[in-house]
């Protein structure tokens, strides 16, 4: 029951939006009463709490090319790329993720941690490319922060349909180009 619950949150979230999160239509498009929400999830935060997670674990898997590829750089923009790519796909479990798009939902402390499981592979990364002399000098926690920042920002500016250029995948592009030659120490 557990799992059509969560799958029938993840099908209203991504069809319907974060307003259609409600314990009664999550327990209706499942087909079970509104107590079964309460009694695998602890009410509407607990599933959203589960969609936070899942999100993150897919991210963290996704983000797994980062220690399986030798170049850090070509693991940033490979990770870069895979990061976009879920965004796209799940926009709405992104704005779960990282906009607060479910008013009144905090996160739980096991979520937190899913999440910074997340970034401890780009982490991992940055230090190994200025460990390895392929990154410039720094504090690898800032470093990934703001390679993180960029990328999310761009993406975060085109789920949301902000922008002036139509051609969002060269704009994604340059931006990685741009943050690469600004944190690599060759001529990339």
């Amino acid at each position: 029951m557990e799992a059509a619950l969560l799958a029938s949150a993840i099908d209203l979230l991504e069809t319907e939006g974060p307003d259609a999160l409600t314990v009664r239509r999550i327990a209706a498009a499942a087909g079970v009463s509104p107590t079964g929400v309460y009694n695998h999830f602890a009410g509407k935060n607990g599933i959203v709490d589960a969609i936070f997670q899942r999100g993150f674990a897919t991210l963290t898997e996704a983000m797994a090319v980062l220690a399986e590829t030798h170049d850090p750089a070509e693991a940033l923009l490979l990770g870069a790329h895979r990061y976009r790519a879920l965004a796209l796909e799940h926009p709405t479990t992104y704005a779960v993720m990282f906009l607060k798009s479910v008013p009144g939902f905090e996160p739980s402390e096991e979520s937190h941690e899913a999440a910074i499981k997340s970034f401890d592979g780009l982490l991992a990364c940055v230090t190994r490319g200025i460990d390895s002399g392929a990154l410039r000098p720094g504090d690898p926690v800032d470093v990934a922060t703001q390679w993180w920042s960029g990328m999310h920002g761009a993406i975060a500016l085109e789920l949301a349909g902000i922008g002036f250029v139509e051609d969002r995948d060269r704009l994604y592009e340059q931006l990685l180009a741009t943050m690469l030659r600004g944190l690599a120490t060759d001529s990339r």
